[in-house]
């Protein structure tokens, strides 16, 4: 009776017959999606002085009091394709304040992509079967065109959100260390 082999745990096991090497746990897409509290012993206005101040000398970009959802100040999180605000309410806590931050889609962009991608199937459907004769035997081309044309577009777009979501969330994370950096109580005005 043949002995049954192990799964392999290391890339040299799978020279024993394994296809795979066990994966550890994938965390889940937005697991590290939450940017952290920051705590300051400032006033909101003294926050906003201090931002504005690092914001005109080039440091938060996009930076602007108040925001959407009674913000206290947003910031930009650039991103691929399309960008969010970074948000950041101020809750008074003790003899400071505590800033809590989230990410707010900017919905332009998206809707002239998704606009883009719909509305030009069928003018191209119009220019194609003016450039293919209907000598050449082809018949209507609409039967090859819109699979062609139409089924990658959900694709297309979740394939948009997913990169701009993790391309936001690395920029966010950028502007959020600025802040701290900023209104710490070491840095210079």
């Amino acid at each position: 009776m043949p002995i049954p082999r192990q799964p392999a745990d290391t890339l040299a096991g799978m020279s024993e017959g394994d296809t795979q090497p066990k994966q550890p746990a994938q965390p889940e897409p937005d697991a590290g999606a939450r940017l952290e509290d920051i705590r300051v012993s400032l006033s909101k206005d003294q926050v906003l002085e201090k931002l504005g101040k690092a914001a005109r000398r080039g440091k938060l970009p996009e930076f602007a009091s108040g925001g959407p959802e009674n913000a206290l100040f947003k910031a930009s999180a650039l991103g691929h394709p399309f960008d969010r605000d970074l948000l950041a309410w101020g809750e008074a806590e003790g003899d400071g304040l505590r800033l809590r931050f989230g990410l707010h889609w900017r919905k332009k962009a998206p809707i002239i992509y998704l606009a883009a991608m719909i509305l030009t199937v069928e003018p191209g459907r119009y220019f194609l079967e003016l450039m293919i004769p209907g000598s050449w035997g082809w018949g209507s081309i609409m039967w090859w065109y819109y699979p062609l044309t139409i089924l990658p577009i959900p694709f297309m777009w979740l394939s948009f959100v997913r990169n701009s979501k993790k391309s936001t969330l690395e920029t966010a994370r950028e502007s959020h260390e600025a802040i701290r950096t900023i209104l710490s109580d070491g840095a210079a005005d």
